[in-house]
């Protein structure tokens, strides 16, 4: 089957579900009107390529109220749960497997997930080119093996049975030694010294910079001094602070301060890291927290102690990445908490590559039961939230309003939907959700009939400066049972491109409502342009042709991807309790579980706040 862009309809494609709520009128006029039109590739997962138009539609209906003025149409279910958790990604996914360990026999949750497909942002693109079956992240991508019994995400990673050896694709029929990342994420910062990676700077000539660590920076054109500020920055070890306290001090200024004030670097360094901080956690350097880029291992803290939350990231540690992503999470999860769920055994082959048994997701008498296609509007107890019996959920699915009731109550989505939903939310809780700022971001994954352009050039991931996003790279394959795409030049490959929306030099809350606006206003067709464009202003002379290589293009568009932390975030300001310290309390039935509470979105982050959640809630 070969997938050519005329199997895209040029409409315009929306971004996350209630994207929208924070867009001003005449850009929600302008986005209702026009058809999406968006092209999801093939297999289970073609439906749901980011965010999809159903899901946008009813949160443009919660936004409006409609829901609540509609209650007395609502179907009551008659069913009452022991625990529902709102959002079937990671964090919503830990909560399900804590209770399905630690409830007793007879009872029962529910998981309701807007989407047509579990995972959140851990989900796969598919395409089939030329007879050959390709998978690309749509959004969380890279991890670590958890093989050390004292570290932390052993026990669940191990719980879910993960391999600890991993088999990657060897490149065939190239006379060059290429060099691969195993990852989309490692060759931006942590990962960069791979002669495999080229950058194409600004007002350089046409032409690629390869190994501009080993060179000494001395094939770019910065300065004297700031090439000499970026192995400080790289490599110093100098503390620039005394106390014991210095990650709440690092939460005192961004990331940008820190750089320019503590260790008085050039200019360059902040504006080269910053689409990489935006690719990590949604925005530059000029409105990060530095403790959120020590938390994602940025450089400049090396003189300060290795924590916890840093092991994962450093340059020492092998990463992986599963064909699709996360999503190797997501599908394990899955099959752990409904067998049933994924055909074939509970092999890793199998895991991740037989399909999705739909039908068997909701079935009632199952432990865990997960509803999708299925959007939360409205939450409410029964009565005083520290006396009460039950939460009371409306939802619409299938264009119906249902209702159902829960002892308990987990909220693993988003938080920029908690806070609209839950009727009963203390000031507090809302004040602190007001402090959650959120950016959007686009994964795209570009389908190619063949590399031979990469394999001229020699390089195989990318670095630029100006034009449409900042990085891509294709990836060496890891090999999954019978999947088993080959790397050979002449051969179909993925090109995966992270783009992140920032604009330094305006607010915080600014930037993630550009971000969204210009997300929302730029059709497919648009970014198909831009997309090719940008190809071939990079590759053209090595032999890139985009009517000849490129056989499809799927767009995955995220509205609130990252929260995005401001100093203050982790530690609070003026004695106030930082904004996620209040979020993490549980309220009357209800507790938070939102991976944003993390900071640093991650998988192992995720499974830690929808298990702490699931803890609060199971006690009642």
């Amino acid at each position: 089957m070969r997938i050519t862009r005329r199997d895209f309809l040029n409409g315009l494609l929306l971004g996350a579900g209630a994207v929208l709520l924070d867009l001003p009128a005449p850009m929600r006029l302008f986005a209702q009107n026009h058809p999406w039109g968006d092209y999801g590739g093939t297999g289970d997962y073609s439906s749901s390529n980011g965010n999809t138009e159903d899901v946008v539609k009813h949160a443009h209906v919660m936004r409006d109220g409609k829901y609540d003025r509609d209650l007395e149409t609502a179907v009551d279910t008659n069913e009452m749960f022991d625990l529902i958790i709102i959002g079937g990604g990671i964090s919503g996914l830990a909560a399900a497997l804590y209770f399905k360990k630690t409830a007793r026999t007879g009872k029962h949750c529910l998981i309701i997930e807007n989407h047509p497909m579990f995972g959140g942002e851990a989900k796969r693109n598919e395409f089939i080119v030329d007879g050959q079956k390709l998978i690309g992240p749509q959004g969380a991508n890279s991890f670590v093996v958890m093989d050390d019994p004292d570290a932390p995400g052993y026990e669940i990673y191990s719980e879910l049975d993960l391999p600890y050896r991993f088999k990657y694709q060897d490149s065939t029929l190239t006379d060059k030694k290429l060099h691969f990342d195993t990852t989309n994420y490692g060759f931006m910062l942590w990962h960069d010294t791979s002669p495999g990676i080229g950058y194409f700077f600004k007002g350089q000539r046409e032409q690629w910079s390869a190994d501009i660590w080993k060179h000494e920076l001395t094939n770019t054109p910065f300065s004297e001094k700031a090439r000499k500020d970026f192995f400080i920055w790289r490599n110093s070890k100098k503390r620039f602070y005394e106390g014991n306290d210095f990650g709440r001090w690092l939460d005192t200024m961004t990331y940008k301060q820190y750089l320019e004030t503590a260790m008085k670097l050039d200019p360059a360094i902040a504006e080269f890291v910053s689409p990489v901080m935006a690719a990590s956690m949604g925005l530059g350097a000029d409105v990060i927290s530095a403790y959120g880029a020590y938390q994602v291992a940025m450089p400049g803290f090396q003189g300060f102690s290795q924590g916890s939350e840093r092991i994962a990231r450093t340059k020492d540690v092998e990463w992986h990445s599963f064909p699709g992503g996360n999503d190797g999470f997501s599908r394990h999860f899955i099959k752990k908490l409904i067998p049933e769920a994924i055909e074939g055994k509970n092999s890793f082959g199998d895991i991740m590559n037989q399909k999705i048994v739909f039908d068997s997701l909701d079935r009632p008498g199952n432990t865990i039961r997960l509803r999708l296609g299925s959007l939360a509007v409205r939450l409410v107890h029964n009565t005083d939230p520290e006396k009460s019996d039950y939460v009371r959920i409306d939802y619409v699915k299938d264009n119906r309003l249902y209702s159902v009731r829960t002892r308990a109550v987990v909220m693993a989505n988003g938080s920029w939907v908690t806070r609209r939903i839950v009727k009963d939310l203390p000031q507090e809780y809302k004040n602190a959700y007001a402090q959650f700022y959120r950016s959007p971001f686009l994964v795209v994954n570009v389908a190619l009939k063949n590399w031979k352009f990469l394999n001229t050039l020699g390089l195989t991931a990318f670095r630029w400066f100006e034009g449409f996003g900042f990085s891509c790279n294709i990836r060496q394959p890891m090999i999954v049972g019978d999947y088993r795409p080959p790397l050979d030049p002449g051969k179909p490959i993925v090109m995966t491109f992270y783009v992140p929306f920032y604009y330094t030099g305006t607010s915080i809350k600014e930037q993630g409502r550009r971000g969204r606006s210009e997300l929302l206003s730029t059709s497919y067709a648009e970014y198909e342009e831009r997309i090719l464009k940008q190809m071939t202003h990079l590759f053209g002379r090595y032999g890139f042709d985009p009517k000849r290589d490129v056989a499809g293009i799927i767009l995955n568009r995220w509205g609130h991807a990252y929260v995005n932390p401001q100093p203050g975030f982790y530690f609070g300001t003026g004695g106030s309790p930082a904004p996620r310290s209040v979020i993490r309390e549980r309220f009357g039935r209800i507790a938070f579980a939102h991976s944003e509470l993390n900071g640093h979105q991650h998988w192992l982050g995720a499974v830690e706040e929808g298990r702490r959640a699931a803890k609060q809630v199971l006690v009642l």
